[in-house]
């Protein structure tokens, strides 16, 4: 599950946050010749700087003053029209019917601004900034990364981002996810991480797997060839079947972190190169340096 939350600059509000179930991430992959799956997570939870977004409170503000400014007319109205029926119950009726919606209004920049404000014609408010952001609320046991590696130009063609993605057996997604605590600031992530270890700390890799956010490398599908054309490839590790004994009795047994970090890699698994009917094995070197990934999947451990 991830969370999104989008926030004014201007005037500070912000919406709920939105949280909203995925079964993979497509992340987008930085025009340069090489990178790391942890720079496609920053740039998916980068703050985003909206210009075009409508800030729910500067719309209900800037309502509440055109209405506070045609109440004032509509009563300048009413002294200007004793001298017609007709024209000062027009008046009045506008003026009882304005006072009803200014108080809507306040009400709902008390209370909620979200409210539904029927009858009440919202206005425009003026041009202003807002920032989004995308982060990882719950972490799911199977995590899907899609590298998407699509490039627009100008003409209208579109080619292939050739970007050399580095892949390492564990990932560790600790400082894209949400912590329980919630910033609600425009300018500051909506959580900040649990903690600042380096990866491999014994430490680290211990926090990062208590908080269900240390992850090993299952599967990838690579793509070779041009963006409308190419072939998929594929690789596999197969787990050893003593795997499992072995990561508890290290669990139990403490370690060091180049220990802990080989239990958790799984340095006895067997990695296969699947290509159509073709099924080959591989070292885990060759694995790491395919570099042109599509797909890849990882579990929690």
């Amino acid at each position: 599950m991830a969370a999104s939350r989008i926030a004014c600059v201007k005037c500070g509000y912000t919406a709920a946050i939105r949280h909203f179930t995925f079964d993979n991430l497509s992340l987008s992959v930085p025009r340069k010749q090489a990178t790391t799956i942890e720079e496609c997570l920053s740039v998916y939870t980068v703050i985003d700087k909206l210009t075009d977004f409508k800030c729910r409170y500067c719309t209900v503000e800037t309502t509440l003053v055109q209405i506070k400014r045609d109440l004032a007319q509509a009563k300048a109205d009413l002294n200007a029209a004793q001298d017609s029926q007709k024209r000062v119950r027009k008046a009045r009726a506008a003026i009882e019917k304005l006072a009803e919606q200014q108080q809507m209004l306040e009400e709902a920049l008390a209370t909620n601004p979200e409210a539904e404000l029927e009858g009440i014609e919202m206005a425009a408010p003026p041009p202003g900034m807002s920032t989004k952001q995308t982060m990882i609320a719950r972490t799911p046991k199977i995590l899907v990364l899609h590298l998407s590696r699509s490039i627009f130009l100008p003409s209208g063609d579109v080619i292939k981002n050739p970007a050399r993605v580095r892949v390492q057996p564990l990932l560790d997604i600790s400082p894209f996810t949400t912590n329980g605590h919630i910033n609600t600031s425009a300018s500051k992530p909506i959580s900040a991480p649990s903690y600042s270890a380096p990866l491999l700390t014994h430490d680290s890799l211990d926090a990062a797997r208590r908080n269900n956010c240390l992850y090993r490398l299952s599967a990838i599908v690579i793509h070779a060839g041009g963006h409308n054309s190419g072939h998929y490839s594929a690789y596999r590790r197969v787990p050893c079947p003593a795997e499992s004994d072995e990561m508890d009795s290290s669990d139990s047994a403490g370690g060091n972190a180049s220990e802990k970090q080989g239990s958790f890699m799984g340095e006895e698994d067997r990695w296969f190169m699947l290509s159509d009917i073709r099924s080959v094995e591989v070292s885990l070197q060759t694995v790491m340096s395919s570099g042109d990934s599509y797909l890849l999947f990882y579990e929690r451990l």
